[in-house]
């Protein structure tokens, strides 16, 4: 019969997993910036970690089932929640830097056409001195 504790390391063990598998998944589809994706594969090889070691483990034997049910439970929406959240940070932080990049391709842009109206001044300027020479 398995007990409470061994379910609570192979919960452990499997979110561990499924933590990494699915940080890397959104990394490499683009969702998930490269800083949060390493956090996020830490803290899925601490998970592993904890359930694969009895020494980091020992705690879980103290829990009845209906507790770790509820640990499990409250634990996984936490989870969640906390990756949810990465991914909207990483969102916004891709889109800041595509706003930057726009902003730069804009003041270059904005940069040439000022030397173009300049040029085109300084062109004016010279025909008007010509003319009034030439009265």
């Amino acid at each position: 019969m398995v007990g409470t504790a061994d379910i609570i390391k192979y919960g452990m063990i499997a979110a561990g997993v499924f933590v990494m598998v699915s940080s890397f998944w959104h990394h490499s589809c683009r969702k998930l910036t490269v800083n949060l994706a390493v956090v996020w594969e830490i803290f899925g090889a601490i998970l592993i970690a904890t359930g694969v070691f009895p020494v980091l483990s020992t705690w879980a034997h103290h829990i009845s089932r209906g507790t770790g049910m509820a640990l499990f439970i409250v634990g996984a929406v936490c989870l969640w929640g906390g990756f949810q959240f990465s991914l909207l940070l990483s969102r916004l932080a891709m889109k800041n830097h595509e706003l930057a990049m726009q902003v730069s391709l804009l003041l270059q842009e904005n940069e040439r056409i000022m030397r173009q109206l300049e040029e085109k001044a300084d062109g004016m300027r010279e025909n008007e001195e010509k003319d009034s020479v030439r009265d």
